[in-house]
């Protein structure tokens, strides 16, 4: 062998011993960090070493064969990732530092957004409007219930998740973007400006009388904000104009706290179980409701895009019996998280660390919440209306039984 290829094979297996070395030395480090030690058998076998030379024999083939120059610096990002993905829960992310970085301004920035509330559209990645917030910059564009957006700034959304393609809509107050939205069955592009302004997420109005019945609907379009006193002022509404029953309205809400959730539930549940959340160590953190409540006819309309909180809210009221459940199963997320900063590599990570069950102990998150009365929403959402509207429809009908039979 001449001395160039020796120089070349010594380069080589200089590099690969650091890049092992280093990434044995960062979870060593980490390990270290929190506690831990090395694990060594009875025969002295060093099994946390044996998991980083798989790695260390990857890399090693990876550059002995692979066709191109490789740089280590993402071999070892994805590394970290494919980790993270290897757990098979949608939820958990691992950033790299300048991932990190963007995802914390982001979350630190006082960012505006257009007005709405929207939802997956049919896996797509595509978004379907579900609430226009009144005096909000959507409004002012025209944008409408169940518009359908398709890219922003140009950019499809199409196979993007649901996170990733709803923050395209949040940036700094006063900046613009365009939308290309389907409305009707026509893709039009509508420019928009972005703008911080007050959001009730909770709505409330009679609805005609049904057979001389007084029937109230909800809407919660977010369980955020000041959404539980508007929720008690709802409450008071109904009081206020005799209602006999009631329709709670989640459809489309995707987002907001638990907590919330759990206050609204104690204004109209029974004392007991409301839900509570498991982590891996089975320790169990549960909510409750006290004896205080008002008792009406109930019905919780729900779709495929109501998520998290809102399946939070809707399995307490089936479970608790404390009214019907109408519409499709629910989206089935029912997950507490946390963000963990990486000791060493300036990135972080979104773990799931417990779920959320019913009061009578079924899973939420891959489940959802299967209503009592199933009925499916028309086939083309763009033109729907009140009479048109099959769910709400059968919520009306599913609550007019109920005051019925209580009366």
């Amino acid at each position: 062998m001449d001395k160039k290829k020796i120089i070349v094979m010594c380069a080589a297996i200089a590099a690969t011993a650091s890049f092992v070395t280093g990434l044995f030395v960062y979870f060593f480090q980490t390990s270290q960090l929190k506690g831990n030690e090395l694990r060594v058998d009875g025969k002295g076998n060093y099994e946390d070493l044996k998991k980083y030379m798989e790695i260390s024999d990857l890399e090693t083939l990876i550059n002995e064969n692979f066709y191109q120059q490789v740089d280590e610096a993402p071999m070892l990002n994805g590394t970290l990732k494919g980790m993270v993905s290897a757990l098979g829960d949608p939820y958990s992310v691992y950033y790299t530092e300048d991932e990190y970085k963007e995802y914390k301004a982001k979350s630190e920035a006082d960012l505006a957004g257009i007005g709405i509330s929207a939802g997956p559209y049919q896996n797509s990645g595509q978004l379907k409007i579900e609430r226009v917030y009144s005096g909000g910059p959507a409004e002012s564009a025209g944008l409408k219930e169940n518009d359908v957006i398709v890219a922003v700034d140009g950019v499809a959304l199409a196979g993007l998740d649901y996170e990733s393609a709803f923050n395209m809509l949040r940036g700094p107050n006063g900046s613009s973007l365009t939308l290309t939205v389907v409305s009707g069955g026509q893709p039009q592009d509508l420019p928009i400006t972005r703008a911080t302004f007050d959001t009730q997420y909770v709505t409330y109005t009679m609805l005609d009388s049904v057979d001389d019945w007084n029937i109230a609907q909800i809407v919660i379009s977010e369980f955020n904000g000041n959404c539980v006193e508007e929720f008690k002022r709802a409450i008071q509404f109904l009081k206020d104009e005799g209602a006999d029953g009631v329709i709670i309205d989640v459809r489309g809400n995707m987002d907001g706290s638990v907590k919330s959730a759990a206050e609204m539930l104690d204004q109209i549940v029974p004392e007991g179980s409301l839900g509570y959340s498991v982590d891996k160590n089975e320790q169990k953190d549960e909510m409750t409701a006290d004896a205080d409540y008002f008792d009406l006819p109930m019905v919780v309309l729900v779709d495929g895009n109501s998520a998290s909180a809102s399946e939070v809210f809707a399995g307490a009221v089936q479970d608790r019996a404390r009214g019907q459940v109408v519409g499709s199963r629910t989206y089935g997320k029912g997950v507490i998280q946390a963000i963990l900063d990486m000791p060493y590599s300036g990135g972080g990570v979104k773990l799931t660390t417990a779920v959320y069950y019913t009061p009578n102990g079924n899973l939420i998150n891959g489940a959802g919440i299967t209503p009592d009365v199933p009925v499916d929403p028309p086939a083309d959402l763009t033109a729907l209306t009140f009479e048109t509207d099959t769910q709400l429809q059968q919520a009306i009908a599913t609550v007019r039984e109920m005051v019925v039979a209580q009366n």
